[in-house]
């Protein structure tokens, strides 16, 4: 069962990694060849900001989502303009990623002593370095007023990975969930399936795809101001742990500052 569980998961991936790289090669590509053709055409650079609302979707019956959790990111933007109406948008961002995971049920082992936790609850604090590459589409400015919308592909890298391990028998804050102090170190175990075990860390890579929208107030020195919102769908596996499977996802307000 655990080997059938492991190809399922990684056909289950492999799938979503096929849908990212075809979305973000179709872009790359886009891009490569308005630069050939139109090597006179605008860029823009800018800065931006995303306050945002993260949460997890579980692929396993085993946890749930623990909740929302209030996070942000920060960042560069490139913007090469291929046409009046048509943007290839490239970003590098620091996010921040709230990632609540609860279990119903699970056995907790700390300091040599067992128990069985019916409400146990890790609150992940990540930080990734976040690349998006967005198709970003405007309309003609309005008496200083113009709509946008963007979609495309985002690769993040993880930088650091924090958790709050809170339940009713064990809380700690701030555990380095892949390299715990011993103060920090824990056992997760499922006496039910033949005591199964369980890590807390978190992959390396994350991987998904960004729609959004919203209104840009264009200013007298040809700058403009960006504010609307942006949906993160988390496409791979956040847990470094064949046996648990959830997605991030996050909504957050846009704001930017094109120079």
């Amino acid at each position: 069962m655990a080997i059938s569980s492991f190809e399922h998961k990684f056909e289950f991936h492999n799938i979503h990694m096929k849908q990212f790289f075809l979305v973000s090669f179709s872009l790359f590509w886009m891009t490569l060849n308005s630069f050939a053709q139109n090597s006179d055409d605008k860029i823009e650079f800018g800065l931006g900001i995303t306050p945002c609302v993260a949460w997890i979707k579980p692929n396993t019956k085993f946890i749930s989502s623990g909740g929302t959790g209030l996070t942000f990111g920060f960042g560069a933007r490139v913007n090469k303009i291929i046409s009046e109406k048509y943007a290839i948008g490239l970003e590098f961002n620091l996010q921040n990623i709230s990632a609540k995971t609860h279990f119903d049920k699970i056995d907790v082992e700390y300091k040599n002593i067992k128990t069985t936790s019916t409400d146990f609850n890790i609150n992940y604090n990540l930080r990734y370095i976040d690349i998006p590459i967005l198709l970003k589409m405007n309309t003609t400015p309005n008496e200083a007023l113009s709509y946008y919308g963007e979609f495309g592909g985002v690769f993040g890298i993880l930088l650091n990975q924090k958790a709050d391990i809170v339940s009713n028998e064990l809380n700690l804050t701030d555990v380095n969930t892949k390299s715990p102090e011993d103060i920090d170190k824990f056992i997760l175990t499922n006496s039910d399936n033949l005591n199964t075990s369980y890590n807390i860390k978190t992959n390396t890579f994350r991987i998904g795809m960004a729609f959004g929208g919203g209104i840009q107030i264009h200013l007298d020195n040809g700058s403009r101001v960006n504010l609307g919102l942006r949906y993160n769908l988390g496409l791979t596996d956040i847990l470094d742990d064949n046996k648990l499977d959830a997605t991030s996802q996050n909504l957050g307000i846009n704001m930017g500052f094109i120079f």
